[in-house]
């Protein structure tokens, strides 16, 4: 019967000519030999869209299309059924109506999937169409924090019924590998792990105090707290991180650093780990790195039209040094990443020194940093001068040694990009100068300067116009009747009101008065006035000019360029 429900859903594909009769034969010969689903082979192998089967199923047998994305889940709903039976039949129920349980489904033909259902619940289910990536999202929202409390309170039982030894912990067994992948403290670091991944979190922060555990991760730079559990339980946690990490862990009166490899969802991540002691216990915090970085284009990195043509206009720089500033997290690696991607001919030589290596770029020559086997930024760039490099990447410029080599290959004819921690473009040129650099050297080397922020979007889901408050308006300096958005909240966002980051920049490039003025000692109030009067906008104008276009709000304008107007 399973059988004929799939045909069924095959024919009026091919009914509405959007398959083929022997696309369709193909597709039912495959499933019976991987056991897949019907929608899932055609999908892959790009005879139909998903868009197509929900148009499908939706006029031409009547089933009501739900967009999961915008679609608030009903919690209680979605708790009837189990994890495993939602992804088995890739279903999540969604809200109950009239004594009737409606349910989200990528297959709504599949019989089997609602007769588990009804028996799961004892309810008369309603059957609505979800494309497969939004239900397989969904089930991960909304299974995911339940799962991880439920783990965490069979942690607290199992703590509870264990007679404690030297400690209140599982460190012995875990030390031991005694039944390792059953612990609960496994489970629970992996499902920190996988809902930050699944969450696109950049930071897992697991801290400890007088009588809780709290676990919260950084999404679109703002921290969300996902669980609190008893005390007893953060020694298992780390050690099981520590071993994951290949950290010492008897150790536990100095910080420490680790490196795990995961995969999940055919995404690879290098998870960086650093333990802090303190007073409760040791505060973990794992950053979390996609070995494939995020992939844009120069056009998407949200630069403005005229800071475009100064961003394109430096790369195309044969020589000297372009400098990336602003604070860790402000996607300074990201924007390094794009320009190395432009950069990148099969007839240049690009070689980096980076700690750690975050972005894995074809093509291109990267070297990590080992300060305890004496691969310091310094003594890894001099080595890679003797590389015959076109192109040079520096991580950062940590100290003096480093920037004086990095000028120096500049002035010797290579392209040199970097970061520096300033909080604005003209800083840099003093930050430089402070660090040991003669002021002529600054001036000769530096090609050009861009300061970076990245502002939370706001949600496209819930966003809605709105009139500034006076105070607003007189930060803007706008009318009381201009337009700007806030987003309102909803589960899309989970209640935020924004979703996504983008970036906002300050482009300064150096012209012969302001090189003029870095060797006569201007500091950099002066350069800065200067270069606004040339035609430079501030990072405070470019965030004023996205809260305008509704893009961003007047909250994120204060918290990421304040002061800088």
């Amino acid at each position: 019967m399973k059988k004929s429900d799939k045909r069924k859903l095959g024919d009026l594909l091919v009914q509405a000519d959007m398959l083929t009769v022997k696309q369709l034969k193909k597709a039912l010969a495959e499933q019976e030999r991987t056991g897949e689903k019907l929608g899932e082979i055609l999908v892959k192998r790009g005879w139909v869209t998903e868009q197509n089967i929900v148009e499908v199923l939706e006029f031409q047998l009547g089933i009501p299309h739900v967009d999961l994305s915008k679609y608030a889940i009903d919690p209680k709903a979605s708790s009837m059924i189990s994890e495993s039976l939602a992804k088995r039949h890739m279903l999540i129920p969604i809200q109950i109506e009239n004594d009737r349980l409606v349910v989200a489904m990528s297959d709504p033909l599949n019989v089997y999937a609602i007769d588990d259902v009804k028996l799961a619940t004892k309810m008369e289910v309603m059957p609505v169409i979800a494309s497969l990536p939004d239900v397989k999202q969904a089930i991960d929202r909304m299974y995911g924090v339940s799962k991880t409390v439920s783990i965490a309170e069979e942690f607290r039982k199992q703590m509870k019924e264990k007679t404690p030894k030297k400690s209140d912990t599982f460190d012995e067994e875990l030390e031991d590998g005694v039944d390792v992948l059953n612990s609960p403290a496994v489970k629970l670091v992996n499902s920190f792990i996988e809902q930050a991944i699944r969450r696109n979190a950049s930071d897992i922060h697991i801290e400890p105090f007088e009588t809780y555990v709290r676990v919260r991760l950084r999404i679109d730079g703002q921290l969300q707290e996902i669980l609190k559990t008893d005390i007893s339980a953060i020694n298992a946690i780390v050690t099981r991180i520590k071993i994951l990490g290949k950290m010492n862990i008897a150790e536990k009166r100095i910080p420490q650093d680790g490196r795990i490899g995961v995969t999940l969802d055919n995404n690879q991540l290098d998870l960086r780990v650093n333990t802090l002691p303190t007073v409760y216990g040791e505060k973990v915090v794992i950053r979390l790195l996609y070995r494939t970085g995020m992939q844009l284009r120069k056009e998407e990195l949200g630069f403005c039209e005229s800071d475009l043509m100064k961003f394109e206009s430096l790369l195309m720089k044969p020589h000297g040094i372009i400098l990336l500033t602003g604070p860790t997290g402000s996607g300074k690696s990201t924007t390094l990443a794009t320009a190395l991607r432009e950069l990148n001919k099969p007839n240049v030589n690009i070689v980096t020194v980076e700690d750690p290596v975050e972005n894995m770029i074809e093509g291109v020559n990267q070297v990590h940093v080992n300060v305890k086997a004496g691969m310091t930024f310094a003594s890894a760039l001099r080595a890679i001068l003797r590389q015959d490099p076109d192109i040079v990447m520096i991580g950062e410029m940590r100290d003096t040694e480093t920037a004086s080599i990095a000028v120096r290959a500049s002035i010797t004819g290579h392209l040199v990009l970097s970061t520096l921690h300033t909080n604005d473009a003209p800083s840099s040129i003093t930050r430089l100068i402070d660090m040991g650099i003669e002021p002529y050297m600054v001036a000769t080397a530096v090609e050009g300067i861009i300061a970076q922020r990245l502002v939370r979007r706001i949600c496209k889901n819930c966003k809605s116009a709105v009139h500034p408050t006076s105070d607003e308006a007189e930060i803007l300096k706008v009318a009381r009747d201009t337009v700007i958005y806030k987003g309102r909240g909803c589960q899309t966002c989970n209640n935020t009101g924004y979703k996504g980051r983008l970036a906002v920049h300050e482009v300064l490039t150096l012209d012969p008065e302001t090189r003029q003025m870095i060797v006569k000692g201007a500091n950099a109030d002066e350069i800065k006035h200067f270069a606004i009067k040339n035609g430079m906008i501030t990072l405070w104008e470019n965030t004023k000019r996205n809260v305008l276009e509704g893009n961003t709000t007047v909250e994120e304008l204060l918290r990421v360029a304040y002061g800088q107007d």
